[in-house]
């Protein structure tokens, strides 16, 4: 398990790349479908049915009443709803919110009458029910997820517009669970709060469904977001 106290690490490169390179850099972004492309629905939450799963790299069965769980990681604009002081450039509307400690991402679920998921949810969400290593399998594929190893195009690693790599998808449909960022949920180790997901700056290692990050809760990075959850009517 991994804790990490860490300064900031402000990977501004190729988000400057982006807005500088943005037809409509003070606008909102086009948010249109591309011809023949259905177009992205960020509120859209996914379904997680009752029964048993394999959790924990120790794969102890599990069971867990059904729950909603949020298709992809809260966005910049969806963020900024609820937290009128969070700016961020228009291009970036699309991508997870980072900078977040453990209040803000309880606070910003509680305001949709939605909470964070458990760390055994968010695992069952990424994992579905045949013990696998990563949402999509059990073989790591560099252009399934955000992480350290995708081509960033000689740009420093960030995070990616949700739901950029589609093949990642877990069992259920939900979006970057390995990699992009790492995500909140409501479960603790200790004093500590227990982080899922891996992130844009970490390799395949620490992007398996298994990994912790654990880290005290008012902490903020550039690397940590969070999604919601709420339990199935």
């Amino acid at each position: 398990m991994k804790i990490r106290f860490t300064g900031n690490k402000m990977v501004l490169g190729l988000l400057a790349a982006l807005v500088a390179g943005a037809p409509n850099a003070g606008a909102e972004p086009d948010t249109r479908p591309a011809k023949g492309k259905k177009s992205v629905n960020y509120d859209e939450m996914v379904l997680v049915p009752a029964g048993k799963f394999i959790f924990g790299k120790d794969k102890k069965e599990v069971r867990l009443p059904a729950f909603m769980i949020d298709k992809y990681e809260t966005t910049n604009k969806q963020f900024a709803k609820f937290n009128l002081d969070h700016k961020y450039e228009p291009v970036l509307a699309n991508f997870p919110v980072t900078m977040v400690s453990l209040a803000d991402a309880t606070n910003h679920c509680e305001a949709l009458d939605k909470r964070l998921p458990t760390e055994q949810e968010w695992e069952k969400a990424a994992r579905g029910t045949d013990g696998r290593i990563y949402p999509w399998g059990d073989n790591f594929e560099a252009g399934y997820a955000v992480t350290s190893e995708t081509d960033f195009e000689g740009h420093p690693p960030q995070p990616l517009r949700g739901g950029t790599h589609e093949k990642g998808k877990s069992p259920y449909g939900v979006m970057d669970m390995s990699g992009n960022v790492w995500e909140w949920t409501s479960s603790y180790e200790e004093r500590y709060a227990i982080l899922k997901g891996g992130s844009f700056f970490e390799d395949r290692e620490m992007a398996t469904i298994t990994s912790r990050l654990r880290s005290i809760p008012d902490d903020s990075k550039d690397y940590v977001g969070f999604r919601c959850a709420k339990d199935a009517k």
